[in-house]
Parts: C-alpha cells; structure tokens; sequence
C-alpha cells in the first residue's frame, strides 16, 4: 500500500506534508459550499465501534431494574430506544431489553411492557442493512 491509498487521519503527522498536494474537486461549487474540498478525513474516535450492549444504563434507571428484578433477570445484554410501527403506520417510542431469560419491549410513557420468554422464541435476529429487528414466534 503506498501513501495515496493509506486513510487519512485528523491528527497524522503526513497530513501537514500533503495538504498542499490536496485537490479539489472538480464541481462548480466554493469551498464554503464543499467543506471537505472532495477528501474527507477519517477521524481516529469513529475507526473502531465498540460493541457496548447496554446503551441505555439499565442499572441507573431505577423503574427498569424493578421490572427485570421482578422477572428474576440479573444479566443486561443488549437495551436501547427503539421504534415501534403500529398497524395505522404511526411511530411510538420503545425501550428494547435483552436480558438472559426475556426480550422485554417498555413503553416509556405509560410503563407498559411486554415480556417474551426466549424459551418461546423460535429466532431473534438483526438485519443489517436497514437495522431492523425481527422475530419469530
């Protein structure tokens, strides 16, 4: 790999010696109007993704550990906002948990929440692309 096609990155000590060789595009269009100038930089903090599992801190909302206490669940491991289509097409907000005895969906607003036992699932599974859930039961 040589240096053209190495990524850049915001902090690089090559970057300083390169900034005269970047080329703007060839669009009509000001700097102002293209902030990148047709190379955009890569940003060391967005390289890697750490996968956390527990985006919403379950353990510091006390109304969510009451209900995993309650199904006797002890283990987080995956939670955070998702939402919901009814079937007249309108959005309602949810909080998904995956602990590991239940799939728990917790209607933030009213405290609402429907469990589903993983003994009853037959698949749980995440579809890339458009990051939506499915399940089948």
């Amino acid at each position: 790999m040589n240096d053209s096609d190495a990524p850049k990155f915001d902090n690089d000590e090559r970057q300083e010696d390169m900034r005269m060789r970047l080329r703007p595009s060839d669009s009509n269009v000001t700097e102002d109007q293209e902030p990148f100038m047709g190379v955009k930089v890569r940003r060391k903090a967005s390289r890697r993704h750490e996968y956390k599992g527990d985006y919403m801190d379950i353990p510091s909302r006390p109304y969510l550990m009451k209900i995993l206490q309650k199904q006797g669940d002890k283990q987080v491991f995956f939670a955070d906002k998702v939402l919901k289509f009814t079937s007249t097409g309108k959005m309602k907000r949810r909080i998904l948990m995956v602990t590991d005895f239940a799939v728990y969906l917790v209607d933030p607003d009213t405290g609402l929440n429907i469990v589903l036992q993983l003994t009853s699932l037959r698949k749980f599974s995440l579809r890339k692309p458009k990051g939506v859930l499915g399940q089948e039961l």
